[in-house]
């Protein structure tokens, strides 16, 4: 049978992991790609994953996938992508720990904006962030990918997602850090740049932008960005913003507050409240 084949291992009847293996058996059946799912790693090493062109692990608890028996299994599929998604109760690197290489980690609030876009163009047999060389570290991944928005196809996963924030930080380290500061609200969608914005599939409550340039340059990105989400607020980090600059940001939209860096509070009367 001259079919790709697309492994899924782990609980796919978790509440949390049925959408996304429903809506990989569909995309599987659209565009000719076997999918087949595996309980655990041991049940796929006996039932042979050698023709596997990818493979999906979805972790529901941290060590449900130990270093060691990933290792085992890779030695059945030396060549093929593994991407580890990392359910609720695994985010953060202190709970997936450091991946072994080969392994491309995603959190599941990132399937819908980052993982799904990278899968049409693997069907489609398309250049994609997926090809890189298995013996790829995930910093590598992320290090050598180009994200190009005109490429990207947001695929909704036919569920409700609850509104939450975006955090748009080129750092990553500070993308981390503000994203952190949003998780009373639920995982912030953590977004390189104001490109990956635009390909969110819900509008977020509220949009934290860590801003790099200097904001008359920035502004009219921002008034499309506004534009694009009038019902989100903004929270703008700027470093040492003049009253005018602060000025020009509160008028390009609703609901706009600016903080200076590093982190002191400004009261002003653009700013919204939060």
């Amino acid at each position: 049978m001259n079919r790709d084949v697309l492994l899924l291992i782990g609980q796919t009847d978790r509440p949390e992991f049925q959408p996304l293996a429903a809506r990989l058996t569909a995309l599987g059946e659209e565009f000719g790609v076997e999918c087949l799912a595996h309980a655990d790693l041991e049940e796929a090493e006996q039932a042979g994953g050698e023709e596997a062109r990818l493979v999906l692990l979805l972790e529901s608890r941290p060590g449900e996938f130990p270093p060691k028996g990933v290792a085992r299994f890779r030695r059945l599929v030396p060549g093929t992508p593994l991407v580890l998604i990392a359910g609720s109760l695994c985010q953060g690197e202190g709970r997936t720990g450091r991946l072994p290489a080969g392994v491309i980690r995603f959190y599941l609030y990132e399937v819908e904006t980052a993982l799904l876009p990278e899968l049409l163009k693997f069907f489609r047999h398309t250049p994609n962030r997926l090809a890189l060389p298995a013996t790829a570290t995930e910093e590598d991944f992320w290090r050598d990918a180009s994200f190009e928005s005109a490429d990207v196809e947001t695929i909704p996963l036919c569920r409700t997602v609850p509104k939450r924030a975006a955090v748009v930080a080129a750092d990553p380290a500070m993308r981390r850090l503000l994203a952190d500061s949003e998780s009373l609200g639920g995982p912030a969608a953590e977004l390189a740049s104001l490109d990956e914005l635009f390909c969110l599939a819900a509008e977020p409550s509220r949009v934290l932008i860590d801003l790099t340039h200097p904001v008359k340059e920035f502004l009219p990105r921002f008034k499309e960005v506004a534009a694009r989400f009038s019902k989100s607020d903004f929270l703008i980090y700027a470093f040492a913003p003049t009253p005018e600059e602060i000025a020009l940001l509160g008028a390009a939209a609703e609901g706009v507050a600016v903080l200076p860096k590093p982190f002191l509070r400004l009261a002003h009367p653009c700013a919204g409240t939060y």
